[in-house]
C-alpha cells in the first residue's frame, strides 16, 4: 500500500489581510495567515483524517519555518519540502471587500523558491508513494521550471499508480487565459480527475458547462449552486449549503480536499457532498485554511439545512 493517502505539490506564501473596509494601501495592520492552493488542499485533507503531505521548496528562514510549523500543526506530513538557503517565500496582500466591491489580491510572489524550483530538486520515489496525487493550474502558471515541474510530477505520479486530480484554478495575475487553455488542454492525458469553476470554463474554455478535456471525471463547480459530477456518460449534481460569508478565500480548496475524501472512501458522491460541506464551512473561518474537522463536516451533512442541531 502507498505510504500516503494523498501528497499535494505547490507554492505556499503568507498572506496577508486588511480589516474589511481598509484598503492596502494606508492599513494600520495586517492579519497574517498561511496560504498557497495545494498547501491549502493537504491541510483541510490533514484535518478530516486524511493521510496528507504537502511537497515544495521553502526558504530557510523564519517565513518558511511558520508555513511549516502551521502546517505540521494541522497534521501535514512536511518531510517532503526542500529547504533553500536563502530566496523568499511569496506573499499576497488581500481587501477583503464588501458589495458592490469584489475581493482585491495583489502578489508579491516573483521568484520564490517554488517559482524557481526544478524537477531534480525532489525525491521523485517518495513524493509519488501514494493514493492520490493533487496539483492545480496554479503551480503550471508560476513560472517555465514550475510548468515543467509540474508536468513531471503528474506523469510520475501517473506511472506510480496515483490518482491524479488537478483543479485548473484560473489567476488571471499569472497568465494569459489562451496560453492557460492550452496548457491544461495539454496535461489532461494525465489527468483523472478534473476540477473546474463555471467561470473558468467560461474564461478558459468558452463553454457554459463542464469542458470536453477526455478526462475520465469532471467536477463543475457552480457557486451558491454547488457542484455536478460527470463520470463514463453519468452525471452527479448536489446543492450548495446557505452560507453566511466571513471569508470565500480558500472554500475551493476545502473542496477540493472533500471530494479527495470521499475518493479515498470509493465514492464520487459522496465527494461532492463533502466538498460542498467543506467549502461551505471554510467561508464561516478568516484566513485560507480550513481549521475544523471530520466531525464538523458529518454534523453539517446530518443537519440538511436545519439551523440549530440538537
Amino acid at each position: 500500500m502507498p505510504k500516503r493517502q494523498l501528497v499535494t505539490l505547490g507554492e505556499a506564501m503568507l498572506r496577508l489581510s486588511v480589516k474589511p473596509g481598509d484598503r492596502v494601501e494606508d492599513a494600520p495592520a495586517f492579519d497574517v495567515h498561511v496560504a498557497g492552493s495545494e498547501a491549502n488542499v493537504a491541510y483541510a485533507a490533514a484535518r478530516v483524517g486524511v493521510r496528507t503531505a504537502w511537497t515544495s521548496v521553502l526558504p530557510d528562514n523564519p517565513l518558511g519555518h511558520r508555513v511549516a510549523t502551521t502546517l505540521s500543526a494541522g497534521g501535514v506530513d512536511t518531510s517532503l519540502v526542500r529547504w533553500e538557503p536563502g530566496g523568499r517565500l511569496g506573499l499576497y496582500f488581500v481587501e477583503l471587500g464588501a458589495a458592490p466591491r469584489p475581493i482585491s489580491v495583489t502578489y508579491d510572489r516573483a521568484a520564490s523558491t517554488m517559482a524557481l524550483a526544478s524537477t531534480s530538486d525532489f525525491d521523485w520515489p517518495a513524493v509519488v508513494d501514494t493514493r492520490v496525487f493533487h496539483v492545480s493550474g496554479i503551480t503550471l502558471g508560476l513560472s517555465a521550471s514550475c510548468r515543467e515541474l509540474a508536468k513531471h510530477a503528474m506523469r510520475e505520479a501517473r506511472r506510480a499508480g496515483a490518482t491524479v486530480t488537478f483543479d485548473v484554478n484560473y489567476r488571471q495575475k499569472l497568465w494569459d487565459p489562451k496560453l492557460a487553455a492550452a496548457v491544461v488542454r495539454e496535461v489532461a492525458p494525465l489527468i483523472d480527475v478534473l476540477i473546474c469553476t463555471q467561470e473558468d470554463a467560461r474564461d478558459l474554455f468558452e463553454v457554459n458547462g463542464a469542458p470536453a478535456l477526455g478526462v475520465e471525471t469532471v467536477v463543475l463547480t457552480r457557486g451558491a449552486e454547488g457542484a455536478v459530477a460527470s463520470r463514463d456518460g453519468v452525471s452527479i449534481e448536489r446543492r450548495g449549503h446557505p452560507v453566511e460569508t466571513v471569508d470565500r478565500v480558500g472554500a475551493g480548496d476545502a473542496f477540493v480536499a472533500g471530494l479527495v475524501w470521499g475518493l479515498l472512501d470509493g465514492s464520487l458522491e459522496r465527494g461532492l457532498e463533502r466538498g460542498l460541506a467543506m467549502s461551505a464551512l471554510k467561508m464561516t473561518l478568516r484566513g485560507d485554511l480550513f481549521r475544523l474537522d471530520a466531525a464538523d463536516v458529518i454534523a453539517l451533512l446530518a443537519r440538511e439545512g436545519r439551523e440549530v442541531g440538537r
